[in-house]
């Protein structure tokens, strides 16, 4: 993640602040010598290198200073290191699909419009009460072919072969999605369903969700599930549309 109010810099825009040839900056792998006070933004496991453009000008700054300091036997002034203040590892490592890290109160990491994911952080960034299959939302932001129009939001950054979508953009294209049922799922139903109206089960579950939480606000979703006779996520699911109503 990248975060809002910060420029990316991937590997072109590095070796270019070094004077090096891409293929010369990966060969001699120059991103370990970065000192540790400069993080990379990008999410652990991606093949992209992306850093802060700030932190970078002044690393290649400070490495410039101290070659030339170093031919005449001096020690040159370093310039200090602008600080990432927000953690850019907003993934769940261990969740089985991307999946936003929760604090200790189980509350899911905070996101500010401007920042800037890629395609599993923006996928984890829907709405879980919208969120297709993980599958799903790989076919959904595929590039265009054909003049074909792509079911995704367009990405907001298109840096080298890696492309971003701002927070604020993954939710004003969710907006404007049209439900088929209260739950929030069901954008495209299976082909040759000719139904248009929400399921009988699927109303009643979500009018009886709606009184069950006016009569005990405080009810957890493990007994909403229960009261539902459905599982945990699926109720999940109801509460969270009731609650958008």
């Amino acid at each position: 993640m990248i975060p809002a109010g910060h420029i990316p810099a991937d590997d072109d825009a590095a070796a270019g602040l070094y004077g090096l040839s891409v293929s010369r900056y990966r060969a001699n792998k120059t991103w370990e010598t970065f000192p540790e006070s400069v993080r990379a933004l990008q999410r652990i496991g991606a093949k992209a290198r992306i850093y802060d453009l700030a932190q970078l000008t002044v690393v290649a700054r400070n490495a410039k200073a101290a070659k030339e300091a170093a031919k005449k036997g001096e020690v040159a002034f370093q310039e200090e290191i602008p600080v990432i203040s927000r953690d850019p590892q907003v993934l769940d490592e261990k969740a089985s699909v991307p999946t936003l890290r929760t604090d200790k109160d189980g509350n899911p990491v905070h996101l500010e419009a401007g920042d800037l994911l890629d395609r599993d952080e923006a996928y984890a960034a829907i709405p879980e009460a919208n969120r297709p299959a993980y599958s799903t939302w790989l076919r959904m932001i595929a590039p265009p072919s054909g003049g074909a129009k792509t079911e995704g939001p367009a990405p907001t950054l298109e840096l080298g072969s890696n492309r971003l979508w701002s927070y604020g953009a993954i939710l004003d294209w969710n907006s404007k999605r049209t439900p088929v049922h209260p739950t929030g799922h069901g954008y495209h139903r299976p082909k040759g369903i000719k139904e248009t109206k929400p399921r009988a089960n699927t109303l009643a579950r979500t009018q009886q969700t709606q009184q069950l939480l006016a009569d005990r606000p405080e009810m957890t979703n493990e007994e909403l599930a229960a009261a539902l006779d459905v599982s945990l996520r699926t109720a999940e699911k109801y509460r969270a549309a009731v609650e958008a109503l």
